[in-house]
């Protein structure tokens, strides 16, 4: 709704001769919410604005007249009313936005020790979920670092058992070597005493081919002078 409509019968007033107060009549405010307060500050300070510059008028005509008290006794009574009822308009207006301002704090007020008694009720029930969350989140921590602990340990193991089997090999290998060293003086001597066996029978077969070639020779030689004999 249009805040100028509460504002119509102020509207008005500066049309009129007289003040319903001049008159005789009692003013009836109109109807201002926390909405329209504002817009009625505003049209009081027009009423006040509208009022002196209204006195301003009358008072200049007064003194244009021969009876100029009454004149001026009406101007000032129409200035005073207007002025009034332009308060009144300013403190009906304080009012409203007053109770607004007081209804809101109430209703913070309300909201707030609502949130605090819901709070207050199931503050238990989030304690209880957070130690039941972080009894959860503790074992399993728990349970990575003994998972964590069992993988150290088995790649320790491991690794020691790498070293050890290293360290076998290693030995193994030396053993090997001194036995090969050790050895190696008899297997010289065993080797230069095939070469000496190898080297005599070598020999003996030498020689036996160059007695078989001497038998040869001499079969060839008597087989000539036999040959030879028997052709004289």
């Amino acid at each position: 709704m249009d805040p100028r409509i509460y504002l119509l019968p102020f509207v008005l007033l500066l049309g009129l001769s007289a003040s319903p107060a001049v008159r005789g009549e009692t003013p009836v405010a109109p109807a201002i919410t926390p909405e329209t307060a504002p817009a009625a500050r505003a049209r009081a300070k027009e009423l006040r604005e509208a009022a002196q510059k209204r006195f301003e008028a009358d008072k200049a005509d007064c003194n244009t007249r021969m009876l100029a008290i009454g004149c001026m006794t009406t101007a000032q009574d129409r200035r005073t009313a207007a002025s009034g009822e332009a308060q009144a308009l300013e403190k009906e207006a304080a009012r409203v936005e007053r109770e607004a301002r007081q209804a809101k704090i109430a209703e913070k007020e309300a909201r707030r020790a609502a949130r605090d008694k819901e709070d207050e009720i199931g503050r238990p029930v989030a304690e209880a979920s957070y130690r039941e969350q972080e009894g959860q989140r503790a074992a399993q921590r728990e349970r990575r670092l003994a998972d964590e602990q069992g993988k150290l340990e088995r790649r320790r193991a491991e690794a020691a058992a790498e070293r050890a089997e290293a360290q076998r090999k290693l030995e193994e290998n030396r053993r090997e070597d001194a036995a090969r060293a050790a050895g190696a003086p008899e297997r010289a001597r065993k080797r230069a005493e095939r070469e000496r066996k190898y080297a005599e029978r070598a020999k003996k077969i030498e020689q036996r081919k160059h007695e078989y070639a001497e038998t040869l020779k001499r079969r060839d030689a008597d087989k000539a002078a036999a040959e030879a004999k028997a052709a004289a």
